[in-house]
């Protein structure tokens, strides 16, 4: 009678220490020690190396980074890993986790974190002015405005930030641009940056902004540059006109003269001044060498000045 009791325990016995040698023994806790590289851009993709030992070559290990899954998990020996980062986001330095497939699975955590770095390029997000605005309200025909500002999505270096501005009559001007480009500086900080010409913007004119080359702190650059146009448009012309005391900023006399001449109302052509000496000395006697401010001066028209 004891016989059958003996076979049963020894069978109980046969089949706990397979179980300890062959299910508890199969699949051990893993035991990650690093892992190389330890940082990579925010996209995702880059393939990482993690050593260690006990690694489940039989039924394979999971990896996830900050609780995301892995992509391309190979485990070439139970001494490595190779698994291919998920998207992350930039800045952020999350933990690694590894889990042997095998039954009981048991997450290990890899001791160095892996840290995401900025790969997105900067994006122009607002200019002033903006796209396509007309201003059509100004106190000075020939200075409406000496800068502009571009805003990015990010902070770039103002050093690498380069803006071109070129030039053209509106419909309403009488003249061309005597140059076909605005010179001018590139200056700034943080994410916006502000271009300052050389001279100022006048009326009857449309400028069309080109921005290129703009670099964030991590050395991602501008993909495509951003272009922009505004315009001014002409005021309406004018038969008299009194003296202001910006039109002798130059000098008076002949060089006030010209700059008068110049107004986009007045002649839009420094060139025709003489006129305005011939036209007012018809009605009084006018020192072309001294023009006070507040001085009415007369502005000849017509097709006997040989307007068309």
């Amino acid at each position: 009678m004891k016989k059958p009791r003996n076979i049963v325990a020894l069978a109980l016995f046969a089949a706990f220490c397979a179980w300890i040698a062959g299910c508890g023994g199969c699949n051990p806790e893993p035991m990650p020690t690093g892992m190389n590289p330890t940082q990579g851009p925010e996209t995702g993709g880059t393939t990482v190396r993690i050593t260690g030992e006990k690694f489940d070559m039989k039924n394979g290990v999971s990896v996830t980074f900050g609780g995301k899954a892995a992509q391309s998990v190979t485990v070439p020996s139970k001494m490595e890993i190779t698994a291919v980062t998920p998207p992350g986001m930039a800045g952020q330095s999350v933990a690694i986790v590894v889990t042997n497939k095998g039954k009981p699975e048991v997450p290990a955590t890899v001791p160095q974190q892996f840290t995401y770095t900025d790969a997105t390029p900067p994006t122009v997000t607002m200019t002033d002015p903006g796209d396509g605005t007309m201003f059509s309200d100004y106190e000075d025909s020939l200075n409406v405005r000496n800068s502009l500002t571009v805003t990015f999505s990010e902070p770039v270096s103002s050093d690498s930030v380069s803006v071109s501005v070129a030039v053209a009559k509106t419909t309403d001007s009488m003249s061309e641009p005597m140059e076909a480009m605005l010179p001018g500086t590139v200056s700034g900080s943080g994410d916006t940056v502000t271009f300052t010409s050389d001279m100022p913007m006048r009326a009857g004119r449309m400028y069309t902004v080109t921005v290129s080359g703009a670099t964030d702190m991590a050395g991602n650059a501008l993909a495509n540059s951003h272009s922009f146009s505004f315009s001014v448009t002409s005021p309406e012309v004018i038969y008299k006109y009194y003296v202001q005391e910006e039109d002798m900023r130059d000098g008076n006399g002949e060089p006030a003269l010209k700059r008068i001449a110049a107004r986009p109302e007045i002649f839009d052509n420094a060139e025709k001044w003489e006129r305005l000496v011939t036209a007012n000395q018809d009605y009084y006697v006018l020192d072309r060498t001294r023009l006070s401010v507040g001085q009415l001066l007369l502005i000849p028209r017509g097709s006997a000045w040989g307007d068309k």
